[in-house]
């Protein structure tokens, strides 16, 4: 592998992990970003739970709907992890025609076989995250079913924080896979070359960091979290 693949590929590993972490924590705008956001909105659905009227239908259902979406994505990143596994054992035929032919690279087996692999990982991450998600939200159920009515004696700051901590990070794992598909479209820019893989990752990145927080969802989120507040 020559030096401008070897740094494609060491820039998109350390962007793939990198950004998560960063994202998780507010970056670049700590205080008007999505991430962070959606903690105190979900703590404030947290507190309805426990304080309204009416029992808690609605809001398994919300999560039940969010476990379908979960198993949705996580059944079709399986599917083609699958198809993309029939790619490792056969030769690439580069002279078949067709559009991606004319601007792939003409690879070796074994630098066309670490392409796939590396879609295949993006894949699997956003697999595992989904599988991890749908286990969470079925604690989340769990645990709001087992919260105490309101002719009980409780305390609601601490059951609301015990209820959010078990539901932020299901809804944040559901988040990651979601974004692992950003990834995956970068990773499948290396079939045409270096550079153009470089720049999808960044441009993959980009419109991560603009949906998170500068995007109208994330505006809107920033102003009811200020009602909250």
């Amino acid at each position: 592998m020559d030096f401008l693949n070897v740094t494609a590929i060491v820039f998109f590993i350390l962007v793939w992990v990198a950004v998560e972490p960063l994202m998780a924590a507010g970056w670049p705008r700590r205080n008007d970003s999505l991430s962070v956001d959606m903690v105190r909105v979900r703590a404030a659905w947290m507190r309805e739970v426990l304080t309204r009227d009416n029992n808690f239908i609605g809001d398994a259902a919300i999560l039940g709907h969010t476990i379908n979406s979960a198993s949705f994505f996580g059944s079709a990143n399986l599917i083609v992890i699958v198809g993309l596994s029939g790619a490792l054992f056969m030769e690439p035929n580069y002279g078949s025609g067709g559009l991606i032919s004319m601007f792939a690279a003409q690879d070796p087996a074994w630098f066309f076989q670490c392409k796939v692999l590396l879609i295949m990982a993006t894949l699997l991450r956003g697999l595992s995250d989904f599988i991890w998600a749908v286990r969470q939200i079925n604690y989340c159920l769990a645990a709001i079913g087992a919260s105490p009515s309101r002719d009980e004696d409780r305390d609601i700051a601490s059951w609301t924080n015990a209820l959010t901590l078990v539901l932020n990070p299901a809804l944040r794992s559901f988040s990651v896979g979601v974004r692992s598909y950003y990834f995956t479209v970068a990773a499948a820019f290396w079939f045409i070359g270096p550079i153009p893989f470089a720049v999808a990752t960044i441009l993959s990145v980009g419109v991560l960091i603009w949906r998170q927080s500068w995007s109208d969802a994330a505006k809107g989120i920033m102003a009811i979290r200020k009602l909250l507040d």
